[in-house]
């Protein structure tokens, strides 16, 4: 009997010594996925830990870079306007671009068409902008990768949507300190400017032009939402895109002439060309558009260059309501705050006259008279 126990004891030990063996296998195994709902309202499964990052399409890498997660991109494009390597002219007109150089020095897996580059490179997720969700579908299929999407038209108007996108990535990444380190930082930049908007009695008119946004135009590429306008208290003389995507879109001299703005903001991205569209008009626009009658015509910061450039935007908007209520904005140095609202979005230093360098136009008011 005693032997018989103990063969009984055994036994039993050597079961439980290997249920708990598995236990110990499998609960890793379990916890290594989850799962998280993207921008588009897909749920894909991802790794627990993500750590080799591919992001594909406009805005995507920028978005990375504000949650500090540059290191763990393994490639990059540099086909079509994703050029992340190659030299050419509007390069550096992307800001996370200047304060990541680093980037462009990854290999290069060409863009989202390279399935075989793609899925050589071995990242555990691919971040993409693409709005189609059945594209999305397609190539996570074809990747072998779960493919999380941004929404890189999202602005500030819809706070809470940019915000949200900020905390899934955090989630995402295991960055959920720096998203909401970045967000409190906006809502307080917000606040401020709010503060201010609300002594505004007597709103300026007017107009932004020289929009980069698939493509290149003059100053008749112009957008009815404007955020540095809605922000500072402005009256935005132009209406909100005719197809309601609230995106830039071109208008007419005619148009431009009877919307009447005292003040009109230049894209960076497209300064050249919009003087070149004031040189062609210059008797009209001289002659009948108040702004340059009293040359108060200015540049601002890129705002749409592969994606939009949220933290220039808000740089703009200081720039802008120093620029038209500058009593408003006395206590505010516009170099100063841009560097600071960099270091926001990029946790790095960048300085302000290395952006105007490099972008190739600082904002001031126009030399062209």
């Amino acid at each position: 009997m005693k032997r018989f126990t103990l063969i009984f004891v055994l036994i039993f030990t050597l079961v439980i010594s290997s249920l708990t063996a598995m236990a110990q296998v499998e609960t890793p195994s379990a916890a290594s996925t989850r799962d998280i709902v993207d921008m588009r309202g897909r749920t894909i499964t991802v790794p627990s830990e993500v750590s080799r990052i591919i992001a594909l399409d406009a805005g995507a890498l920028r978005l990375v870079t504000y949650l500090g997660a540059s290191d763990r991109i393994i490639a990059v494009e540099d086909d079509g306007h994703g050029r992340e390597k190659s030299d050419y002219e509007f390069f550096s007109l992307a800001t996370y671009r200047i304060a990541y150089p680093e980037l462009r020095d990854l290999p290069s897996i060409g863009g989202a068409a390279n399935i075989e580059g793609i899925i050589a490179a071995d990242a555990d997720l691919i971040i993409s902008s693409t709005v189609d969700v059945a594209k999305l579908d397609q190539m996570q299929q074809s990747f072998g990768v779960p493919v999380f999407a941004v929404d890189v038209d999202v602005e500030l108007y819809d706070a809470d949507r940019f915000f949200g996108q900020n905390e899934r990535l955090g989630i995402l990444l295991g960055k959920e300190d720096r998203a909401e380190e970045l967000n409190n930082g906006i809502r307080t930049l917000l606040a401020d400017l709010a503060q201010r908007k609300a002594h505004v009695s007597d709103p300026t008119a007017a107009y932004a032009g020289g929009m980069m946004f698939y493509g290149q135009a003059d100053l008749l590429r112009t957008t009815g939402d404007f955020l540095p306008f809605d922000l500072v208290g402005a009256t935005n003389v132009m209406a909100t895109n005719p197809t309601g995507n609230m995106q830039p879109y071109m208008t007419s001299l005619e148009e431009l002439v009877a919307a009447q703005p005292t003040a009109i903001f230049l894209d960076a991205a497209n300064l050249e060309l919009s003087k070149q569209g004031y040189e062609t008009n210059k008797r009209v626009l001289q002659e009948l558009v108040p702004a340059f009658i009293n040359k108060d015509v200015y540049s601002t910061f890129v705002y749409k260059y592969y994606g939009t450039n949220w933290d220039n935007q808000l740089v703009n908007v200081y720039y802008v309501g120093a620029t038209l209520y500058p009593e408003l904005y006395s206590d505010i140095s516009v170099e100063e705050k841009a560097e600071e609202i960099w270091h926001l979005f990029f946790n790095r230093f960048i300085s302000y006259d290395e952006v105007c360098a490099l972008q190739g136009a600082r904002p001031s008011r126009i030399d062209w008279f």
